[in-house]
């Protein structure tokens, strides 16, 4: 159990879900599943916010000014749709550059099927058809990503 104290003296233990989107469908999603497969002393933070904001959170955090090869525990899950996916795409490139060991997920509304390889070539590491794929992700995600002896330092 965290308390205020251990606050003060200890690094975060918050693995932070950055999720840009519309509407709360992925959000919810990540709230409900961000948990799946994470073990103390990790704790799912899930955060809406916008496009633009994404960087400056990312780059604020304490991992970030460590730098490489150390991976920052964010997650970034944007909604590309038809109207968002030229703005989005951009700054998911900037971040694969900027910060390459952030995970970028993508949750696909209307994106037709042939543009799905091109996304991946930006920086998206996986692609979601739906809010429900992203319970197995998680899982994948946190046990690959988050168990690893670099992000606990």
């Amino acid at each position: 159990m965290r308390t205020i104290a251990s606050e003060l003296l200890e690094p975060s233990n918050d693995v932070t879900w950055l999720v840009c989107e519309r509407d709360s469908r992925w959000a919810d999603a990540a709230r409900r599943f961000s948990p799946e497969g994470l073990i103390d002393p990790w704790i799912p933070v899930v955060i809406s916010c916008e496009a633009a904001d994404i960087p400056n959170r990312i780059a604020r955090h304490r991992m970030a000014k460590l730098g490489p090869p150390r991976r920052i525990p964010m997650i970034v899950l944007w909604e590309l749709t038809p109207k968002s996916i030229a703005g989005q795409c951009r700054v998911i490139t900037q971040l694969r550059l900027a910060f390459p060991t952030v995970i970028q997920l993508a949750g696909l509304t209307r994106i037709p099927g042939s543009m799905w390889t091109a996304i991946s070539e930006l920086g998206v590491s996986i692609m979601l058809p739906d809010p429900e794929a992203l319970q197995n992700v998680a899982r994948t995600v946190n046990q690959r990503a988050f168990l690893a002896p670099a992000c606990l330092g």
